[in-house]
């Protein structure tokens, strides 16, 4: 026995193998869903879908330029999107299906009432009542949007594609045409709603402005009348005037001055001068108490003045744009034009035939892969030799392959398959499995006895050990064939001879061996043991002391001895066998026996001196040596004659 291996991981060619052998299952699977996607294809209706393109301009309504009256962007980023759903507004659609009367439209009323739901009213009365609500049958809105409408952006531009489906051509774009043109004709009402109320808004404001005009001055002329401010002169003008008398007065002064030196105080020229020095100097003062009054009414006049102009200017702003706004309203156009109005579309929308039926494929291809993979993962059985090689460390012999057995006709019934003269891939299998057991049997000297077992009944191991006996034979070696089985024997059957006379009266009754041994069984060149009359305690016999000598006598006599034995999973006989034998040879059957089974051996088998030698791989199918076995059919490749 060889140590166990690592894992060296998984291969393609691992999935390529699983997929070919699970073939059937993926082809199955991709027919079946083909299948039904035909199926779905014909009971299908055919629809037509039809299309207006129009395009939404981005405008920001120019009403008025105070942020009291209107805060509307449309350049923002969620504008388009807005409007998108406005195409799809519940008000919009109801006013669609009124006007086109959808309420009685085949098409659309068939959604209504689904099977699902209408099996859920027939069973009310056992369905709870909070569960009844989601029973209720949907709107007709609803409805319309989920499986009629649709709305898509052309990418990169500002157009709208507004699709309508429905089973008549000229339906569907009757109704896509309505559509656009509510769409429309509510963009307009809307814009027109934001003038109105943007004039009733400014014509109110208008009139607040004109009463406070008015009342700013009426103000203002009160004060007038008042205190008598007619005319009131500019206070520049009034300074002006005090600086030109002042000068006056300092020119007179100088000209006192000078007649002093020449004239006595009483002369005449003096008095004149001093008088009007006098009268300049009143002046002065009278003009700047006069100013100093004027500057107090002046500053209340100022504010009453400047408060009336002010609320004039702005009635006068607002007027004017209210006389705008207003015209403005009287000619509102859409930010909506249509570029493609629908028209009945000549091809069918749904069903796709060509698309179902890829998709059908490729759905059918993925699905049966995945069950491929699925159900190889939970097959616990024997299925490639690195089951065997990589987990239990044990050497697969050899491969036999799967055939068809002739009815109980040939020798031993159709289960030697070594004695006619034609080759075959199943007696090379065997000379291959013998060739491999010669290499292994020289590495254990003095090794005679070879005990052939299984875990599970039917997994071919009396076969196996039949064909060995003869295959060894060929080799021109001695060979004994023993029925070991003494619970369930069969191999006597295959060559109608009776199961009286064998191991069961050598062990219990003494009987010699060469007298119950068949020489030169149905001429095929070996002898033959049978397991002999039934025995009650067959464990008990095969453990003594005479099974002892006897295997001692056959050891001596025969080059190769071939038992036989029970499946060891069944009873406890192979374990008192094994004490006998020199090497174990274990038969499993492909995609039969359990990986678990094999890791029983491990328990029963392999101890301390280990017998196991290898395992052979029983009724594996003709294509798996296309993969994983190719390599042990060719063992016997040019053993035709059988000689070594």
């Amino acid at each position: 026995m060889r140590p166990i291996q690592n894992y060296e991981g998984v291969h393609l060619r691992d999935y390529l193998y699983i997929l070919k052998k699970r073939r059937i299952v993926i082809i199955l699977c991709t027919l079946l869903v083909l299948f039904f996607g035909v199926l779905f294809t014909f009971r299908e209706k055919v629809v037509y879908r039809a299309t207006a393109t129009i395009m939404i301009e981005k405008e920001n309504p120019n009403i008025v330029d105070f942020k009291e009256v209107m805060a509307f962007d449309a350049s923002t980023t969620d504008y388009y999107q807005t409007q998108y759903q406005m195409l799809e507004s519940r008000s919009l659609i109801e006013k669609l299906i009124q006007d086109e009367n959808l309420g009685q439209d085949p098409y659309l009323t068939s959604y209504k009432q689904s099977r699902l739901r209408k099996l859920f009213k027939q069973f009310s009365s056992l369905i709870p009542v909070w569960f009844r609500g989601f029973m209720m049958d949907p709107a007709l809105p609803e409805l319309f949007i989920k499986k009629m409408l649709q709305i898509e952006p052309v990418r990169n531009s500002r157009l709208v594609e507004v699709s309508v489906i429905h089973p008549d051509p000229a339906r569907a774009a009757a109704l896509a045409s309505r559509l656009t043109e509510l769409f429309i004709k509510r963009n307009l009402e809307e814009r027109f709603l934001i003038s109105s109320q943007a004039t009733q808004m400014l014509s109110d404001q208008l009139g607040e402005l004109k009463e406070k005009v008015a009342k700013a001055e009426r103000n203002l002329q009160a004060y007038k009348e008042e205190h008598g401010l007619i005319n009131i002169p500019s206070m520049r003008e009034k300074d002006q005037f005090i600086q030109d008398a002042k000068l006056e007065l300092v020119k007179t002064q100088a000209r006192e001055a000078r007649l002093s030196k020449r004239y006595l105080p009483a002369h005449p020229k003096r008095i004149s001068v001093r008088s009007q020095i006098e009268g300049l100097d009143e002046k002065i003062k009278e003009e700047e108490q006069k100013i100093l009054s004027l500057s107090r009414d002046a500053i209340q006049y100022a504010e009453y003045e400047r408060e009336s102009d002010t609320a004039r200017k702005i009635y006068e702003a607002l007027l004017s744009r209210f006389q705008e706004t207003q015209s403005a309203a009287q000619t509102q156009a859409s930010n909506v034009i249509v570029v493609d109005p629908a028209v009945p579309p000549p091809i069918p929308y749904k069903p796709r035939p060509m698309l179902n039926m890829m998709v059908a494929l490729f759905v059918g291809l993925m699905g049966g892969v995945l069950l491929a993979f699925f159900f190889e993962y939970l097959d616990p059985t024997i299925r490639i030799p690195d089951d065997i090689e990589v987990s239990l460390g044990l050497d697969v012999l050899g491969i036999i392959p799967r055939v068809i057995k002739p009815w109980k006709t040939g020798p031993a019934k159709g289960e030697l398959f070594l004695s006619g003269d034609k080759p075959s891939t199943i007696s090379e299998s065997f000379r291959a499995l013998r060739t491999a057991l010669l290499f292994k049997l020289r590495s254990l000297p003095g090794c005679r006895i070879l005990l052939v077992t299984s875990p599970n009944p039917s997994e071919g191991k009396s076969t196996v050990s039949l064909n060995l006996a003869s295959v060894f034979h060929q080799n021109n070696l001695r060979v004994l064939l023993v029925d070991g089985d003494l619970r369930k024997p069969k191999i006597h059957k295959l060559f109608d001879l009776p199961a009286e006379g064998g191991i069961a009266e050598v062990l219990e009754s003494g009987k010699a061996l060469k007298d119950v041994v068949h020489a030169n069984v149905a001429d095929l060149g070996f002898d033959f043991l049978s397991c002999g009359e039934h025995s009650t305690r067959p464990t008990e016999i095969l453990g003594s002391e005479a099974m002892k000598k006897l295997a001692i006598e056959m050891r001596n006599t025969y080059d190769l001895v071939v038992i036989d034995s029970p499946p060891f999973h069944a009873v406890a006989d192979v374990a008192v066998l094994n004490e006998y034998a020199d090497a174990i040879v274990l038969v499993v059957r492909h995609h039969q026996t359990h990986r678990q089974h094999l890791r029983d051996v491990k328990k029963i088998f392999i101890g301390d001196k280990p017998k196991m030698i290898g395992v052979v791989i029983n009724h594996v199918s003709l294509r798996e040596k296309d993969y994983y076995y190719h390599r042990y059919y060719y063992y016997g490749y040019g053993d035709a004659s059988g000689k070594r």
